[in-house]
């Protein structure tokens, strides 16, 4: 098998997964319009910011989503922001990367919610954006050697990785300055939005049977 093949099975195995996982958690309407509206939101953050070379608020937003509301719709929302934007920006083989990269800065988000007991430190957090992307131009960088033909040798993904590095900084450094100028205020929307979408059914108690009141003073009483 070639590295081509190989590399697009994993891909694709990965993308399916990521996506039966969004599916098995059985989504309402209403959530399945609000991870629409955040991956078209993400995708138009990175058409709007196509001028700055890999500067884009597409990551923070990914992020925040996976942070606020779980680990499969930060995944969906990744995932499309990818795929929709490229609509704009050409698909090619570096597609299913970006998507699968993005995805996964979702679940990242997600994670990093219980470990931060959903209070959401401003400079960890920020740190961990700059490291997402990083992340994300390390396995992106990967689909030009994909392109490229044959299995590539260490000496080719080193020269791809540092090629791509001043892009990735920007990446990072971007990442961190959305995140500060607009990242808390996002969350605070998204958890209250959140809480319109968690609505719970409980019974309700069983009514107290009223006593009967007791006869008036002097009346009369039968006796049988």
């Amino acid at each position: 098998m070639t590295w081509q093949l190989t590399t697009f099975t994993l891909l694709a195995l990965v993308l399916g997964l990521g996506f039966a996982w969004y599916e098995r958690t059985h989504p309402s309407s209403k959530v399945l319009a609000m991870v629409a509206t955040l991956a078209a939101l993400a995708a138009l953050g990175r058409i709007a910011f196509a001028p700055l070379p890999n500067v884009k608020p597409t990551t923070d937003i990914v992020f925040l989503t996976g942070y606020v509301l779980g680990g499969a719709p930060g995944f969906a929302v990744g995932a499309l922001a990818a795929l929709s934007s490229n609509l704009v920006f050409g698909q090619g083989p570096w597609t299913p990367w970006q998507m699968a990269a993005w995805g996964l800065v979702g679940i990242i988000g997600a994670a990093w919610a219980p470990l931060t007991a959903g209070r959401l430190p401003r400079l960890p957090t920020a740190a961990l954006l700059a490291l997402c992307g990083l992340l994300f131009g390390a396995l992106t960088n990967l689909s030009t050697l994909t392109a490229a033909g044959g299995t590539p040798s260490l000496a080719q993904w080193v020269a791809v990785e540092a090629a791509g590095l001043p892009f990735d900084i920007a990446h990072a450094v971007g990442n961190v300055a959305f995140f500060l100028a607009f990242g808390p205020a996002l969350v605070r929307v998204l958890r209250r939005y959140r809480a319109r979408l968690e609505v719970r059914w409980t019974p309700a108690p069983a009514p107290t049977p009223t006593p009967a009141p007791p006869p008036p003073a002097g009346a009369a009483t039968t006796i049988s």
